[in-house]
């Protein structure tokens, strides 16, 4: 059964990333699987050789889960995300909506100290202020250039790997959001769904090297300063849901579909937590 649930909570990831304003450390966080999945990749190269091998594990596990999430679902989620953009979005909020409260449930103190109030409102104005960034660059097109690798935009597929990476370790920033805002999201979901394997690779290394980076900072930050971090994430995640937020469409049948499927989202991160075993 773990196993399993490993597998669907990587493919839930995956399906996050490709929805541009919804967090893949987001989804993470909420399916139980952040902490072990920071852990594994941080600590990685600094633990025993049967640590080492319970790492693979899970990791191979969440990996294939990931694969799945993107290869099997881009193109639905796409075509979701395109024309049903409102109900697409109220599932995501579903989701991140119900698992706030099980983000605060990992505290080590249940009492909010003033500092944990700055970290809370230090993450919330950061996304703010990543979101009012963001409505300075307009959606891009695909590019003309799809098919061409020149030297320059290599380079270029590698850095938005890396920064797209590092932004999906961290809940409440969305990696394909970052995407979006350096003109390669459209280009690289064509990628995908064309199964052009350089360019993937190239992105897939970036992506590597930002998330081992990210992974060991925050897997830190967890055990050094918990109760402050999870606040930060927190207020990240509480400012994401406004980028999210699709708007409301006030007629009986949109209205019921949304409530309905944001339902769906928080049946299924009970569901979730009910297959982990209600472990904390």
């Amino acid at each position: 059964m773990t196993v399993i649930k490993n597998i669907i909570s990587g493919a839930f990831i995956g399906i996050a990333n490709i929805i541009p304003g919804v967090s893949g450390g987001t989804v993470a966080l909420l399916l139980g699987v952040y902490e072990k999945l920071t852990e594994s990749i941080g600590e990685f190269f600094t633990v025993s050789k049967d640590k080492k091998i319970e790492f693979i594990k899970f990791l191979s596990q969440i990996f294939v889960g990931v694969v799945i999430g993107l290869l099997v679902f881009a193109k639905i989620i796409g075509f979701l995300y395109t024309n049903y953009k409102e109900g697409t979005s109220f599932f995501f909020l579903g989701l991140i909506t119900a698992s706030l409260p099980l983000v605060l449930t990992h505290r080590d103190n249940k009492q909010i100290n003033k500092h944990g109030k700055l970290w809370f409102l230090l993450g919330l104005f950061l996304m703010i202020g990543f979101t009012v960034l963001q409505s300075f660059y307009g959606s891009s097109e695909t590019s003309n250039d799809l098919y061409r690798l020149t030297g320059g935009y290599i380079i270029k597929l590698i850095l938005a790997g890396t920064l797209a990476g590092g932004a999906m370790v961290i809940p409440g920033i969305s990696g394909s959001l970052l995407l979006v805002m350096l003109g390669e999201y459209y280009n690289i979901l064509g990628f995908v769904n064309n199964r052009m394997i350089v360019p993937i690779a190239l992105v897939g290394l970036g992506a590597l090297i930002g998330i081992v980076g990210f992974a060991r900072i925050i897997d830190k930050l967890l055990k050094s300063h918990r109760d402050n971090t999870l606040y930060f994430i927190v207020g990240l995640i509480v400012a994401s849901l406004v980028e999210i937020w699709p708007g409301f469409t006030l007629t009986l049948s949109s209205g019921l579909t949304n409530i309905i499927i944001f339902a769906l989202g928080v049946y299924i991160v009970k569901l979730m937590r009910k297959l982990e075993g209600n472990k904390q």
